[in-house]
């Protein structure tokens, strides 16, 4: 490392090159890019894959917690906001990490410790707004400062001579922060990397598909937002093809981790929830309880309960009382009263209640979102119900006479309304019309 090519007496600056802007230099190299931005004033050209070191690294340390089930790379911030625009259910499967520019910067930071540097990221990835980056340019704009400077990236050396540059190989990581699949296969046996190449509006369906299926793999949705930190830029092509191009520029893969492993960097982001394979899953999501709980109650036959037992259950449940899944009952079913719907010769259908009584048919739409018959029912002191016709205290009701209206239906076809006659118009020859007209 350069680190004493630059007096401690000024910060150091250096520079970290996205995958993105690595591509926008082509034709020439990432070794002639690095030169280039020597030349424009940068005492180092780090290259963006040692934040694909960290985040994968970090992410083959967390796998464990999702067990045998699926598990969802969150690296870039259009991953994080795609997956929770319409709600958070698929948080538990959800690996939140921070970005790779993100991951390089703190990594850089805690190499230099105490002496002083500054860092600026050139890519297009959006959280290059993190407090870890001093400052960002987009590829374009550091090619148009190469433009005004006169600095031809395509006419630098091809090799370094007088200084040791950044190794630019990668061991566990691929373009955008996914774990190879080598290491993924060394670390979690069995799990699979799953790169997601669909259209960004059938991404919802294919997750759906593979978490109903459940198996064993990482999803990398990153490829499918055209994530800039994989090397896609804003045109149709999706990071799956930036990738191969990006590992067609860089050297051979290292067998030996790249970065000094003594140096932890924390890169892991608050979880929006409990991760699907941990063992408080199963308490954190509610409807889980309650799957089990029907479940147990498909397998045993339903237990005669009485009334003030069912209501003391459905209380302690909603309390939140230490019965756990026990506490748990259905609620019982609304009854109304019914409405039966009877046809006369010559007329229209009717609607009657059970007693035979015809309704209006205006009060047919409140009956049926009237409350239970049990709410409507006078109880007397003794908590029976009253006798028809009767009040709690005792006193006779008025009885209700319901009259029958029934609206027949005309046989005859409706007429067709001629439209008004037109209304005159004053001729335009008529003197006093025609000088108003002129004034205006």
């Amino acid at each position: 490392m350069p680190f004493g090519s630059t007096p401690d007496s000024r910060p150091s600056s250096v520079v970290v090159l996205g995958a993105d802007t690595v591509l926008a230099a082509l034709p020439a190299t990432p070794v002639q890019l690095a030169h280039a931005c020597r030349a424009l004033g940068y005492d180092v050209a780090f290259p963006a894959s040692w934040g694909d070191e960290v985040v994968a690294a970090a992410c083959l340390e967390r796998l464990h917690e999702f067990g045998e089930g699926p598990a969802i790379l969150c690296s870039c911030p259009l991953v994080a906001e795609r997956l929770t625009r319409a709600g958070e259910e698929l948080a538990p499967f959800m690996l939140n990490l921070a970005a790779p520019p993100v991951a390089a910067a703190r990594y850089l930071r805690a190499i230099y410790g105490e002496r002083p540097v500054r860092i600026t990221y050139a890519g297009s990835c959006p959280s290059a707004s993190d407090a870890s980056i001093d400052a960002r340019v987009s590829p374009e704009e550091l090619l148009l400062a190469f433009e005004e400077r006169g600095i031809v990236p395509a006419a630098q050396p091809e090799y370094f001579e007088s200084v040791l540059p950044p190794d630019r190989r990668r061991y566990e990581s691929l373009p955008g922060g996914a774990p190879s699949e080598d290491r993924l296969r060394e670390v979690d046996a069995g799990r699979r990397l799953a790169e997601l190449s669909c259209a960004e509006d059938q991404i919802a369906l294919e997750i759906a598909q593979r978490l109903v299926a459940y198996e064993h793999e990482l999803i990398d949705v990153a490829p499918c937002l055209r994530c800039a930190c994989s090397g896609a830029r804003g045109d149709d092509e999706t990071s799956v093809a930036a990738r191969g191009r990006l590992t067609a520029l860089e050297p051979p893969r290292a067998r030996a981790p790249v970065l000094d492993p003594s140096i932890h960097v924390d890169v892991s982001l608050p979880a929006l929830a409990e991760p699907a394979g941990s063992p408080r899953y199963a308490v954190a999501r509610p409807w889980t309880r309650a799957r089990r709980w029907h479940a147990a109650a498909a397998d045993s036959p339903p237990a005669p309960t009485s009334h003030g037992a069912s209501h003391g259950a459905s209380h302690g449940a909603s309390h939140g009382d230490a019965g756990g899944d026990a506490a748990i009952s259905p609620s019982p079913a609304r009854r109304h009263a019914p409405i039966i719907v009877r046809r006369t010769a010559g007329r229209g259908p009717a609607l009657a209640r059970h007693d035979g009584a015809v309704i209006p048919r205006a009060c047919a739409a409140r009956l049926r979102r009237a409350r239970p018959a049990s709410h409507l029912v006078p109880r007397g002191d003794s908590g029976f119900p009253a006798p028809s016709g009767t009040i709690a205290d005792g006193a006779r009701r008025p009885r209700r006479i319901t009259r029958p209206v029934i609206i027949p239906l005309s046989s005859e076809l409706p007429r067709v309304v001629p439209p008004p006659p037109a209304r005159p118009h004053a001729d335009i020859d008529d003197p006093e019309i025609g000088a108003v007209a002129g004034d205006l």
